[in-house]
């Protein structure tokens, strides 16, 4: 028996019970109703397959996304590291049960995006329904694998002699160790959101009266049981030296500190004479950095949205943006991880600039999922763009706010709150500027 699966558990039954895990659910459902004519207008006429194809493409994007971060956090900046690294692992076994822990909190992802989906199926289409949701569940699965290995993989690649100049030419003015880090979420994104690609295309075929079309849902899977058949001897060689890493990246950081006070993380530049805000956005940016990239990464997915000459362009960025911007907002409940109520008092932390640093900080970090779609969207139907940055501005401002309130109430669990309430507003803000006549 996997010992750190027994604690696991062990911990599990002395936590208080909660509706925590229903809630998601619960938002999604609510928010079916709302989105239903903007993520699903191909039931009102138009290309069933074709549609099915797009709506559970974007979903596994979203969902591979997500679980690229969430893998990122539990290998590489997990807070099990500081209780772990005095004492021996069994790097393979505590892995498995990190795994297994993620995969059961993050299972409203694909659940969430069946009842997305859930329409196609009261429509009677339930064949169409269960191809989507397919698609959306093994995006999940996939990206469990994939992620795993791609971070392990990205330790050893900062290690590596032979990908020194490589990762000399990418980091930028981040430390070199750093840069394989960074792109690591990127590439375990690249590589299920190819697979995802094809299994929605592959469902396609099939409504289209391909049989073997179904086949190509077995490629997620595919990639994902091959990432999580390296796993075990990554963990092994890859997972303990991740703490060296890790110290080398701060040691260097600090360094920096020392010879430079100034101008040395993500938009740091608008916090002088704000040291609140500095404290955030170095936070941000050395412990919780991939939510900076992401974004980026989050915009080219809206941008697919955007780039299209269809009039329903607008609608459907501010549907696909939208979704990203809210989930930006969970962002402070992250950055409160790192602030244990006793350093705040020790120090003499005012509670309130750190809340509107937390919110802020949430905010800028928004704009890579706003600026892309947007600029696209401006490029192919003008004006209308305006409106739709508004939109997407006022949702990031107000994500923001919440998940800085809920992560000075509740701090790290803060997030427990502020998801299902990000999920429902989402959905007003779509379903108003569809009732509203945005096109």
């Amino acid at each position: 028996m996997n010992p750190y699966r027994q604690v696991r558990r062990t911990l599990r039954r002395r936590r208080p019970r909660s509706l925590g895990p229903l809630l998601p659910l619960l938002a999604f459902a609510v928010a079916t109703p709302l989105v239903r004519r903007t993520l699903l207008p191909f039931l009102d006429g138009g290309s069933l397959p074709a549609g099915i194809e797009a709506l559970s493409f974007r979903l596994g994007a979203l969902v591979a996304g997500a679980m690229a971060l969430h893998t990122y956090s539990d290998l590489v900046r997990s807070p099990e590291r500081a209780v772990l690294d005095p004492h021996p692992v069994r790097a393979r076994e505590l892995v498995a049960a990190v795994a297994l822990d993620t995969a059961r909190e993050r299972l409203y992802l694909p659940l969430g995006g069946a009842i997305l989906l859930l329409p196609v199926a009261l429509e009677g289409e339930w064949l169409a329904w269960a191809g989507g949701a397919g698609v959306v569940l093994t995006a999940w699965l996939c990206s469990l694998g994939v992620g795993y290995t791609v971070h392990l993989g990205a330790v050893w690649a900062a290690w590596s002699p032979g990908l020194a100049r490589l990762l000399d030419a990418l980091r930028g003015d981040n430390p070199r160790l750093q840069a394989a880090l960074i792109y690591a979420p990127g590439v375990a994104l690249a590589v299920a959101g190819l697979a995802v690609a094809l299994a929605s295309a592959g469902v396609r075929l099939a409504l289209e009266g391909t049989p073997w079309g179904w086949a190509f849902l077995g490629l997620p899977l595919a990639v994902g049981a091959v990432g999580w058949a390296l796993v075990g001897g990554l963990a092994e060689r890859w997972y303990v030296r991740a703490t060296a890493l890790l110290a080398e990246i701060d040691a260097q950081y600090a360094q920096h500190d020392a010879a430079e006070e100034e101008r040395h993380v993500y938009l740091d530049w608008l916090a002088r004479g704000r040291p609140e805000l500095l404290r955030a956005l170095r936070q941000g940016w050395r412990l919780r950095r991939t939510w900076a990239t992401g974004a980026w990464g989050l915009g080219i997915l809206g941008l697919a949205a955007a780039w299209t000459p269809e009039p329903t362009a607008a609608l459907r960025t501010v549907a696909v943006a939208g979704a990203s911007v809210a989930l930006m907002g969970a962002l402070p409940a992250r950055l409160a991880e790192g602030d244990p109520p006793w350093l705040d008092a020790m120090l003499g932390v005012r509670p309130g600039p750190v809340l509107r640093a937390r919110l802020l900080t949430a905010f800028l970090y928004a704009q890579g999922a706003i600026l892309v779609p947007v600029v696209a969207l401006l490029v192919r139907h003008g004006s209308v763009s305006l409106l739709v940055l508004a939109l997407l501005e006022v949702l990031a401002l107000g994500g923001a706010a919440a998940g800085a309130l809920a992560a000075s109430r509740w701090r790290e669990r803060g997030v427990l709150a502020y998801g299902p309430l990000a999920v429902v507003v989402w959905a007003l803000v779509v379903w108003g500027a569809q009732t509203g006549g945005l096109a």
